[in-house]
C-alpha cells in the first residue's frame, strides 16, 4: 500500500512538470528595449577635454594631437613631440564649476620615446547645503574635488606606427563621500601619406579600468528604534552604495591634409565613437594654421560633434529661456584659434576654444604650452 501511494504521489508531482516542460516555449530575444546605461558611470570628469586645441576640433583631434596634450587625447602622440614641454589649461564650466588641467612631458632617445605626468581636477567650492526641512540653507557649505593623476609612455616602433599607454590614479571627494579607482587609456597612431599629403590614423580606448565605489561619514547614519517604551538606543548603521565603471569610450579617427603648403596647411578631421554610457556618435573638425611671420604661426579651428542621445528634440516640462531645438541642434559645436611663438630654442602657444553646450551656457577654455 505505501509502495502504492508512493508511485501515485511521484506520478501526480511529475507529470505537471513534463507537461509545464513541453508547452514551454523557448526565450524570444527582445529588440525593442535600450539598455544602454545613460549617466550609469563614475568619474565623467575623465571626458572632459585636456586642452583648447582638443576642445575646439571636438574628439577628432586624437588622431592629429603630437604634443604634450597627448596625455589626455592619445598616449601613442607623445612619442612624436620631439621636444620637452610642458601645459596648462584652465575652463569655466557651467554651473560655476571649473575645470583645471597641467602636464609635463619628456622626450627620450633622440625622440623615439617619451614619458609625461598629467593631473586634472575638476570642482567647485563653498556650495550651500539644503536639507528637505533647511529649504533656504542650512548655513553650512560642501566641496567637490575631483582629480586624475597620470603617467604616460610613449614609443616609436617604426617611422609610421606609434602606440602609448596613460596609467591613473582617479579620486573623487563630494563633501563628506568619497571613491577612488584606477584607469587606463591604450592608444596608437599610424602616420603615412596619401597623394604626397600627411594622413594620419589612431585606435584608442580611454579610462577603462576598475569600478568606483563612494565610502564615507555621510554614509553612516542612527537608526530610531521603534519607541516601545523600554528605552532601546538607536542602531548605527552603514549604508553601501553601489559600484560604477569608469567612462570607457573606444574611438577611431583619422585626419588628413587637404593643403600641405610650406607656409599653411588645412587639415580635415574625422572620427567615430562608442562610449559605455551612452549611443555612438561621429565627429568631424577642421584646422587651418597659416605661418604670419617668421616665428609666428596662428590656427583656426572648428568642429562638430553628433552624439545619439542629443538627438531628441521633445524636451518639455523645463522653463529654459532658449529656443530647445535650435540649441540642441548646435550641442557639440566647437570653435577656437590659436597663435604659437617659435623664440630661439623656446616655443611657445597660447589656445582659446569655445563649446556650445546646447540648452547649457556656452563654455570657454584657455591653455598655454611651453616648449624646450
Amino acid at each position: 500500500m505505501n509502495r502504492r501511494f508512493a508511485a501515485i504521489l511521484a506520478a501526480a508531482l511529475l507529470v505537471p512538470a513534463v507537461s509545464s516542460a513541453q508547452q514551454a516555449e523557448p526565450p524570444v530575444k527582445r529588440t525593442d528595449e535600450d539598455n544602454t546605461r545613460f549617466g550609469g558611470t563614475s568619474a565623467v570628469f575623465l571626458t572632459l577635454p585636456g586642452d583648447a586645441r582638443g576642445a575646439a576640433l571636438g574628439g577628432s583631434y586624437a588622431s592629429l594631437v603630437t604634443d604634450i596634450s597627448s596625455v589626455f587625447y592619445n598616449p601613442a602622440g607623445l612619442a612624436m613631440m620631439g621636444s620637452n614641454q610642458a601645459m596648462f589649461g584652465y575652463t569655466s564650466y557651467i554651473a560655476d564649476t571649473r575645470h583645471i588641467t597641467a602636464a609635463a612631458g619628456w622626450s627620450l632617445r633622440g625622440g623615439e620615446a617619451a614619458l609625461g605626468v598629467s593631473l586634472s581636477n575638476f570642482g567647485f567650492n563653498d556650495a550651500p547645503v539644503y536639507t528637505e526641512i533647511d529649504q533656504e540653507g542650512n548655513g553650512e557649505t560642501y566641496n567637490v574635488s575631483n582629480t586624475a593623476v597620470g603617467i604616460t609612455g610613449s614609443l616609436q616602433f617604426s617611422d609610421r606606427f606609434s602606440a602609448g599607454i596613460t596609467g591613473r590614479y582617479v579620486t573623487e571627494q563630494l563633501g563628506r563621500v568619497s571613491q577612488s579607482g584606477f584607469t587606463v587609456d591604450f592608444g596608437t597612431n599610424y602616420h603615412g601619406e596619401v597623394g604626397g599629403r600627411p594622413l594620419r590614423a589612431s585606435f584608442i580606448v580611454l579610462n577603462y579600468g576598475t569600478s568606483f565605489q563612494a565610502k564615507g561619514a555621510a554614509l553612516n547614519d542612527d537608526v530610531d528604534p521603534i519607541d516601545d517604551g523600554m528605552g532601546v538606543e538607536p542602531t548605527p548603521v552603514q549604508l553601501r552604495t553601489s559600484a560604477f565603471e569608469p567612462p570607457t569610450q573606444f574611438r577611431v579617427g583619422v585626419a588628413y591634409d587637404v593643403l600641405a603648403a610650406a607656409n599653411n596647411r588645412l587639415t580635415l578631421l574625422s572620427e567615430f565613437f562608442q562610449p559605455n554610457d551612452s549611443d555612438p556618435g561621429v565627429g568631424f573638425g577642421a584646422e587651418f594654421s597659416a605661418r604670419v611671420s617668421e616665428g609666428l604661426n596662428a590656427a583656426l579651428r572648428g568642429s562638430y560633434g553628433y552624439q545619439g542621445d542629443n538627438a531628441d528634440t521633445d524636451v518639455t516640462g523645463f522653463a529654459f529661456n532658449s529656443d530647445v531645438d535650435s540649441d540642441q541642434a548646435l550641442d557639440g559645436l566647437s570653435l577656437g584659434a590659436g597663435i604659437n611663438w617659435q623664440i630661439g630654442a623656446w616655443n611657445v602657444g597660447v589656445d582659446y576654444a569655445f563649446r556650445h553646450m546646447g540648452i547649457l551656457p556656452n563654455v570657454n577654455m584657455f591653455s598655454v604650452k611651453l616648449g624646450w
